[in-house]
């Protein structure tokens, strides 16, 4: 959920008036805050969430959103579908992916765990997308499962096979501005109990606070992004 940090919001529009993006394409809707915050930003969000409870609840913060569309199936055939129909309608825009269905399911395999690996083999040669992978261990807040944390090793050769052109970045400690309960009136964001409960978990430890963001861009950025390139 990057909507809680000030700076990543802002680099998502450097980057959709940088490479004219209409398209923004969440996995992980959760409540659907961040979808709701980007449906002002862009023409068209597609966001799917496989959790059912969290879908309906997401559903209905969305219902006003006539450019927002939610889908109740999982990231990896959600992200197959819509490259099929981008495909086969002709388009060449160019996409913004933000992935961020991260959960740990302890019943499957070990090699199953981070669905983030299945959705990037979703996008397998998609050369006209940005891909933002969330909670990336850059040295800020990050996920782990069985030890093995979201970071460049596991996810690279997946990338690389969706865009051997990816220039790669992160984000820092120093560029991370986390809303608070009183700057966040002043956002322009709906603010509602999810809202606030969601800056309240956000701002509860440094650990959860700032989170790390990777940033997969199929050419080099300028350095009014203020991000720092880890690969080519």
């Amino acid at each position: 959920m990057s909507w809680t940090d000030k700076k990543a919001v802002e680099t998502i529009k450097q980057l959709r008036d940088s490479f004219k993006v209409n398209t923004f394409v969440e996995t992980g809707t959760f409540k659907g805050i961040n979808a709701r915050l980007h449906a002002k930003n862009f023409t068209e969000v597609i966001t799917c969430e496989l959790i059912k409870d969290y879908f309906l609840i997401a559903q209905e913060k969305l219902r006003s959103f006539i450019n927002v569309k939610i889908v109740n199936i999982s990231s990896p055939e959600f992200l197959k579908q819509f490259t099929e129909e981008y495909k086969n309608s002709g388009r060449n825009d160019m996409i913004i992916f933000y992935l961020d269905a991260h959960f740990y399911d302890p019943n499957i395999p070990k090699e199953k765990r981070f669905v983030v690996l299945d959705e990037l083999r979703a996008l397998k040669d998609f050369k006209n997308g940005i891909i933002i992978i969330h909670d990336f261990d850059n040295g800020l807040g990050h996920i782990t499962y069985d030890g093995q944390p979201l970071d460049i090793s596991l996810v690279k050769n997946d990338l690389m096979q969706v865009n051997s052109e990816f220039n790669l970045y992160t984000n820092e400690l120093a560029t991370c501005e986390i809303w608070n309960e009183k700057t966040i009136l002043d956002s322009g964001m709906i603010i509602d109990f999810e809202t606030l409960d969601n800056i309240r978990y956000a701002n509860s430890t440094p650990r959860l606070t700032y989170r790390g963001i990777l940033y997969a861009i199929p050419s080099e950025l300028g350095k009014e992004f203020n991000l720092k390139r880890i690969w080519n």
